[in-house]
């Protein structure tokens, strides 16, 4: 397979990474359930949807090179969101101890920085329910 970047850096290299392959119309992940890993899209297409008032709504769409489901790795709270692959998709899996390491790794003040957005995210999604 060609090398897998995120923003131009390359993940192939990291130890414990493994390749998940996903149908067109599979589901990757339900919103509400608990999540343990990232993911991020080898090639294909990957919708994020979440449940509303009013039904499923769309929110976005990943591409090759994005990444996806890393906010409940980074505070261990249930999915905000749903994903489901909408064309045949391959996806380098982050396991949530590998993602733990290189957040803990990371300068204190962006572990902060990353834990305030999420935190923020969610309140957002909590409202527009």
């Amino acid at each position: 397979m060609t090398p897998v970047a995120i923003h131009d850096r390359h993940v192939d290299n990291l130890p414990g990474l493994d390749y998940e392959k996903f149908k067109a119309g599979a589901e990757i992940f339900r919103e509400g359930r608990p999540g343990h890993k990232a993911y991020i899209v080898h090639s294909g297409l990957v919708e994020i949807s979440k449940v509303s008032p009013t039904g499923e709504c769309v929110i976005g769409y990943i591409g090759a090179g994005e990444i996806f489901g890393e906010m409940a790795p980074i505070d261990e709270e249930p999915r905000m969101a749903s994903a489901r692959a909408l064309r045949d998709t391959v996806c380098v899996v982050v396991p949530e101890d590998l993602f733990r390491k290189k957040v803990e790794g990371a300068d204190p003040f962006v572990r902060d920085l990353l834990q305030v957005l999420v935190q923020a995210l969610r309140s957002v999604s909590d409202r527009l329910n």
